[in-house]
């Protein structure tokens, strides 16, 4: 009975969950999902989008290959010498040929650019309008890109039927410069909040230290927030300074008998009210006691 119920299981969700994930990419889904790395390519690199969309598609079969999903691979872009990087091996013009692996579809585009701008046959490539899709077309095939004999017309057909020739200008290619100038304005604020984060820790640690070097002297418990060490380092909260006292001087005083009357000393006196002289008190003179 149990071994019914967990086929029943696997029937009942199971299978539907991976029938979902199985679903193919239809091409104006594959062209909507990386339309924007593309575009970004094509700033960086000056490989017109369509181009890269349109071999997208035809390489990776609209990214439902083999080599698309288990390699990541989106241009079928063999191992060729000098590769050190993932391998995946499959049969293709001969029995189980190498194959480039990615991590993911990303690197898959960036290196597609790499290996464009790197090889001379593609030099003149770079020498045509970013608009010019068909002299890009043409110009891959007579480079070797690729062996079938229709390859250039093939993404031709794909361009213009999906109308991919409008992400190589207009609203489009301006949005997406923009996008990307966003994402580097986002990148430079990342990393300066990050330097401003590390050095508010170095003076949290700072803080910290001079809060327990405080404590030492006072004999109280260390506290480790910076509000506590600006309250610690406060004058200590006594009664308050009493205000200065004056007393004028009346008929028979004298620096002694004043001194005495206030609680203080004669040198007090002096040195609150300098030049005054003992012997010339006048009546009426205000003097600083305190």
């Amino acid at each position: 009975m149990r071994t019914r119920i967990f086929i029943l299981f696997l029937l009942m969700y199971i299978l539907p969950v991976h029938a979902l994930y199985s679903q193919k990419l239809t091409r104006a889904q594959y062209i909507e999902k990386y339309k924007d790395i593309a575009m970004r390519q094509m700033h960086r690199h000056k490989i017109p989008a369509s181009i890269i969309l349109a071999q997208g598609c035809l390489e990776s079969n609209n990214g439902n290959s083999a080599l698309a999903r288990k390699a990541n691979n989106h241009f079928g872009i063999k191992c060729h010498d000098g590769w050190k990087g993932k391998k995946f091996k499959q049969d293709d013009d001969k029995r189980n040929e190498c194959f480039r692996r990615y991590d993911n579809a990303m690197d898959s585009y960036t290196d597609h650019s790499y290996f464009l701008t790197s090889r001379s046959r593609y030099n003149s490539l770079f020498d045509l309008p970013i608009t010019d899709y068909k002299g890009w077309a043409h110009g891959l095939k007579a480079a070797g890109y690729a062996t079938n004999p229709k390859y250039a017309q093939l993404l031709i057909d794909i361009i213009e039927e999906y109308k991919l020739y409008k992400y190589d200008t207009g609203e489009a290619y301006h949005k997406s410069r923009g996008e990307a100038k966003a994402e580097k304005r986002a990148e430079k604020l990342q990393k300066k909040r990050l330097r401003l984060e590390r050095k508010a820790a170095k003076a949290a640690k700072r803080a910290q230290k001079a809060n327990y070097k405080y404590y030492e002297f006072t004999g109280e418990t260390p506290q480790t927030t910076v509000e506590t060490l600006e309250k610690a380092v406060q004058p200590p909260k006594g009664d308050p300074v009493p205000a200065s006292v004056s007393y004028k001087v009346k008929k028979g005083d004298t620096l002694y008998s004043i001194a005495r009357k206030h609680g203080v000393s004669v040198d007090d006196i002096s040195r609150l009210n300098p030049g005054i002289k003992a012997n010339e008190l006048k009546i009426g003179t205000e003097l600083r006691i305190k």
